[in-house]
């Protein structure tokens, strides 16, 4: 079902899913695999939200929660001088 691919050498993965979403699982696949690549790899999955959850935070406090876990990710990601060996 998944094409074979080497993620070996993938930069830091960030994967953030909703409890109640049909891409939970894939969610759940992608940081396995991710991992036993040997790529660093946060995943959260918030609980008691759906898969549209992250654009409400006017409404849902897991979507402001998930939304500052994203910035701070990025912003450490950003922050983080990246080596090109030639």
């Amino acid at each position: 079902m998944y094409a074979k691919a080497n993620l070996a050498g993938l930069p830091p993965a960030t994967i953030i899913n909703a409890e109640i979403d049909p891409l939970a699982s894939d969610g759940q696949f992608l940081a396995d695999k991710l991992r036993a690549a040997g790529v660093k790899t946060k995943r959260e999955v918030y609980t008691g939200v759906t898969h549209e959850f992250f654009g409400m935070d006017a409404a849902v406090v897991a979507a402001a929660k998930a939304q500052d876990f994203a910035a701070q990710e990025l912003k450490a990601a950003f922050a983080t001088r990246v080596s090109t060996a030639k």
